[in-house]
């Protein structure tokens, strides 16, 4: 499974160049199209006034001049394209990527696109709940640029036993030895929770800590699998087993600690609901993200969009909760 189409989703701010790179250096390990979209958003007081022709003419002329300058900086690219667009960003990122069979959308989060209450901004997460395809969040500020310029990269893929969590590393064993990276292998173990109405005794205790070691064990035993399964001539390769807390926390706790340059995870890991776009692992990490992250959905049979396919907005329908 790998990409035929990157799109780098760029708007004004210093930001922009990142995801571009970002996109870029995707596009070319992938051998992928490259499509780079500015989107003209046009608020809600905006849309209420006439537009006039000309000077939208003329503001779509400047963008594209920008684009072009942008897209300059990186060098040269097979298939390069550039486009703009006017209306609702979300909607514009959605349906370019619909329409021109986009498999990966790379956003930036920051600039106008602040973080909201739930963590994400609000482009970001419409795009990544409602685009069919996958979908690369670079932060503002990345972290760990001076421990991982030390250190070297570190690529992180967070694994839960589930064909959909193993379905993305081939995807992030060549974005790896692209970059020369070391492949990080994390499974975190869920806490054992013992029910009752009173507190555990030593037998309860004891019957917890069984548990726990059963479990570790197995875990570490996929781990080693997994491992050996990767090509022998692989880059550096590593395992890490996680427990202690809630999956989630020490998956975040782990990005942070190893310095990662990039983490490669499923949108669907073992326990996602299928009406859900995003399993909760998935939304808590790139939620919390400090460092890029690649949320990578498993195409479906047929899944190129084609001219009988019903439009991206049926995505939008959620089940009722």
């Amino acid at each position: 499974m790998y990409f035929r189409h990157v799109m780098a989703c760029l708007d004004h701010s210093p930001q922009s160049r990142r995801v571009l790179a970002e996109a870029a250096a995707i596009a070319e390990v992938m051998g992928a199209e490259l499509t780079v979209l500015r989107v003209m958003e046009a608020g809600t007081q905006a849309m209420r006034r006439p537009v006039d022709p000309v000077d939208w003419d003329l503001g779509r002329r400047e963008e594209e001049a920008e684009l072009g300058r942008l897209v300059g900086e990186i060098g040269t690219l097979p298939e390069i394209h550039t486009e703009v667009m006017s209306g609702a960003t979300a909607d514009c990122i959605c349906r370019k990527a619909h329409e021109a069979g986009v498999d990966l959308m790379v956003l930036g989060v920051g600039g106008r696109d602040r973080w909201t209450e739930w963590g994400l901004g609000s482009t970001v997460r419409q795009v990544a709940e409602h685009a069919a395809g996958s979908v690369l969040i670079v932060p503002e500020t990345p972290a760990n640029d001076v421990t991982r310029q030390k250190s070297g990269e570190r690529v992180l893929v967070p694994l839960d036993s589930s064909t959909w969590a193993e379905a993305v590393l081939p995807i992030a064993l060549r974005v790896a030895r692209s970059r020369s990276a070391e492949l990080v292998l994390l499974h975190a173990v869920p806490d054992i929770s013992l029910t009752g109405n009173s507190p555990p005794d030593a037998h309860d205790e004891a019957l917890r800590a069984d548990l726990r070691h059963r479990n570790e064990r197995v875990a570490q035993a996929y781990l080693d699998r997994i491992r050996a399964l990767l090509p022998a001539d692989a880059l550096r390769t590593r395992v890490r087993l996680l427990s202690g807390e809630d999956p989630r926390r020490a998956l975040a706790r782990a990005v942070n600690e190893e310095a990662a340059s990039l983490v490669v995870l499923s949108a669907r890991g073992q326990g996602a609901h299928p009406d859900l776009p995003i399993g909760s692992t998935a939304e808590y990490l790139i939620s919390a993200a400090t460092v890029p992250v690649l949320l990578v959905r498993r195409p479906e049979a047929g899944s190129r969009p084609s001219a009988q396919a019903a439009p991206w907005r049926s995505r939008m329908v959620r089940a009722p909760v």
